[in-house]
């Protein structure tokens, strides 16, 4: 029997090994489930972002999180290497050869920011700059989704995509976005058919949206 849950600190591990099956080939991955584990903990410590996960047998099968940025910069990726920077450079340690892959390399500001902060050389890592004529606007990201593959075409997917509209309806935003690089075709059509539009498209990535 599937049952959706919302995660705290104890069922981290088990998403993150989730997450781990889900994308064996991802940097993430790659890192350690130390590492990703860490990552997932940064959506528990604001009410802003949220986890949930479906357990079926005692085993979590599949996992969303996402969050309502705050400020202009207020991203995810940037925020959850922050969160574990410790863990990344950990799992680094272990294996050196991550340092040249190209997931990586556009975290290379980022990472040398946080260094400095670490020496105590800066005091704070840099924002992004809002442009003049920027107007903030509230919306719902999605940061993270998977289904086990030995669960994928069951419903999983749709289930998880429900409650995350069922969320921004209840925060009372009426816009949800995403980010998906442009040869996941797979992941494309799945968001496609559940009534998610291309918004922007990026020199690797689509940006799309979905009104409520």
């Amino acid at each position: 029997m599937k049952k959706l849950l919302y995660s705290t600190i104890k069922n981290l591990e088990s998403i993150a090994q989730c997450q781990i099956e889900c994308f064996p080939n991802s940097f993430n991955s790659k890192l350690g489930k130390k590492f990703v584990t860490k990552a997932l903990s940064w959506f528990l410590n604001k009410e802003s972002k949220f986890l949930y996960f479906i357990e079926k047998d005692e085993k979590v099968v599949g996992f969303c999180g996402g969050f309502v940025p705050q400020f202009y910069g207020d991203g995810s990726s940037s925020g959850m290497l922050q969160h574990a920077f410790k863990e990344a450079c950990w799992g680094v340690v272990k294996k050196p050869w991550l340092l040249f892959n190209t997931e990586l390399k556009k975290h290379y500001p980022l990472i040398s920011r946080n260094i400095l902060k670490k020496l105590k050389l800066r005091k704070t890592t840099a924002v992004s700059k809002q442009p003049d004529n920027f107007v903030f606007e509230k919306y719902v990201s999605l940061v993270v989704i998977g289904v086990h593959p030995s669960c994928r075409g069951t419903g999983i997917f749709e289930q998880l995509m429900k409650e995350f509209d069922n969320i921004a309806i209840t925060k009372n935003v009426p816009i949800v976005r995403l980010s998906v690089k442009k040869d996941n075709a797979r992941a494309i059509a799945a968001y496609k058919k559940m009534g998610w539009n291309i918004e922007e498209e990026m020199n690797d990535t689509y940006k799309m949206n979905k009104i409520l």
